[in-house]
């Protein structure tokens, strides 16, 4: 009896042992491999938009513009380049005082995927007079149609300033 009980004794520290090098080793299961979860892409800046606009707007006097925009970007890397077409009616004390029509064009860098920054520049009419301007905006990603974003414009003409505008726009994508 002593030989088996040696033999047994043998074997289990065998396993044992065979079991704590299996255990020191990671395991590598090459038949069930798991995919990665999905994560969507960023946002994509690429195609036409239309939206709505809502400015502060002083040209000598304080005048909110009520509106809408529409526009195209083309997206390369984290670079965004764009025009946009915006019309406001002007109000000042409950009363409609006339309109502000731009066309501008806008180039940006990606923040991150869903945060663009840019600078426009273009020309326009305000209550008939026409102006140019320059300005700067930040647009963000709510959703992968929908973005808002703020902008602020410097508005001149041969004569100088002709005034300030800041803008908030809530824009409708469509890729």
């Amino acid at each position: 009896m002593a030989i088996l009980k040696k033999i047994s004794i043998a074997a289990l520290a065998g396993v044992v042992m065979t079991a704590g090098a299996y255990a020191a080793d990671p395991v590598t299961n090459y038949g069930n491999e798991v995919t990665p979860a999905y994560t969507a892409a960023g946002f994509d800046w690429n195609g036409f938009y239309v939206g709505l606009n809502n400015a502060y707007v002083n040209t000598g006097g304080a005048e909110w513009g009520i509106g809408g925009v529409a526009g195209i970007n083309i997206q390369d890397g984290a670079m965004v380049y764009g025009a946009e077409l915006e019309a406001n009616a002007l109000v000042a004390g409950g009363v409609v005082t006339g309109g502000l029509y731009e066309a501008t064009a806008r180039a940006g860098y990606l923040v991150s995927d869903d945060v663009l920054v840019y600078g426009v520049g273009g020309g326009g009419y305000d209550t008939g007079v026409g102006v140019g301007l320059v300005g700067a905006g930040m647009e963000f990603a709510l959703t992968q149609e929908v973005t808002l974003g703020a902008e602020y414009n410097y508005l001149f003409n041969s004569g100088g300033t002709v005034g300030h505008e800041i803008d908030g726009k809530i824009r409708w994508y469509f890729n």
